[in-house]
């Protein structure tokens, strides 16, 4: 199961909003991925931040995924192409400045990942 673990310190200012973002989050990740919906999680703490010496907005997210089979020749455009597409959705929702945003991606084998039987 592709998963997105996310944390920031920024208010949404609604759980509509927060929802949205969610599921823009799931459908972008879904496309990227090549995955149906249902097999996508993802999850957004809201949590305390501090970096740079400073509590302004700041966003951090690692993706779990298993490589899509299009990409095994070219895993460095599967990742600029996943960290273009989520930065842009992340200061889409969020305004937050580029610089304080840290992404993680950690590829899962096929044997080691939850299966979607849906």
């Amino acid at each position: 199961m592709p998963i997105a673990q996310m944390k920031t310190n920024f208010k949404f200012s609604s759980t509509t909003t927060r929802t949205n973002f969610l599921n823009e989050a799931a459908s972008e990740l879904a496309d990227i991925l090549k995955k149906p919906l249902p097999a996508i999680m993802v999850m957004l703490d809201d949590c305390a931040m501090y970096m740079n010496n400073s509590e302004d907005t700041v966003f951090f997210a690692e993706f779990r995924y298993i490589l899509p089979q299009e990409y095994a020749d070219n895993k460095s455009d599967f990742l600029k192409e996943l960290a273009d597409r989520m930065l842009s959705l992340i200061q889409k929702h969020t305004h937050v400045d580029p610089y304080r945003i840290y992404m993680q991606f950690t590829e899962m084998t096929r044997e080691g990942a939850w299966r979607y039987t849906g």
